[in-house]
């Protein structure tokens, strides 16, 4: 998927979601403009939700009422989709490309994306799988979901991951797209996962693709 054979692996420390945001449409500004080398990026956020930017049932939506009761913040991101939960339980993931010519299906898209965070969790013990359209499964549980940005120069696919999320909170504030399984945990199969684990793994998986990984942990802000 990387055009090239290095890749940037960061893992942003800041908890606040708003940033976390902010930092996803920097990084993708900058790896379009080829200031950044072609990256991936991990993060965790306190509890909130994190919707596309236009409501469709066919992606999933959220209780609105129930979350400003709850004061639960909700934050836009750039990407399409629905809307997802983030608490410290759950890893958040993106990569960012370039790209030089067609753009592939959504589905190719976000398989290939994907696979390095499938391999990562098969590396743990834990045998996931890419399901069509954007969503990685263990056992016919949803323990990933993707959205997708692009322009005529990049590309950006994100995902969450649920390692140890509260899933009662997740259930009650989020509505499920049509068709989707049931949400679990990383955790229910490897017992005390840590998102550490999953960066490294992931940083493995890069080096037997080949590709010569630098890595970045910047302080928290």
């Amino acid at each position: 998927m990387f055009s090239g054979k290095e890749v940037l692996v960061r893992y942003d420390r800041t908890l606040n979601p708003e940033k976390n945001v902010a930092m996803e449409q920097e990084v993708f500004a900058k790896v379009e403009a080829s200031e950044l080398p072609e990256s991936v990026r991990f993060w965790v956020d306190t509890e909130c939700l994190v919707r596309g930017k236009v409501k469709n049932v066919r992606y999933g939506w959220y209780h609105e009422g129930l979350a400003r009761r709850l004061g639960v913040r909700v934050v836009q991101r750039e990407t399409g989709g629905g809307v997802v939960y983030h608490d410290r339980g759950n890893l958040n993931w993106s990569i960012f490309v370039r790209s030089a010519g067609p753009f592939h299906s959504p589905a190719k898209l976000f398989g290939q994306a994907s696979g390095y965070i499938v391999r990562a969790l098969e590396r743990l013990g834990v045998p996931a799988r890419f399901a069509p359209p954007n969503r990685v499964d263990v056992g016919g549980y949803k323990v990933s979901g993707m959205a997708a940005r692009a322009t005529p120069r990049a590309l950006l696919v994100h995902g969450t991951l649920l390692l140890n999320t509260d899933l009662d909170r997740l259930n009650l504030l989020c509505i499920p797209p049509p068709g989707c399984p049931p949400v679990a945990n990383v955790s229910r199969w490897v017992g005390d996962v840590r998102a550490r684990s999953l960066v490294d793994a992931t940083v493995q998986v890069l080096k037997d693709s080949g590709m010569k990984v630098r890595l970045r942990t910047p302080s928290v802000a």
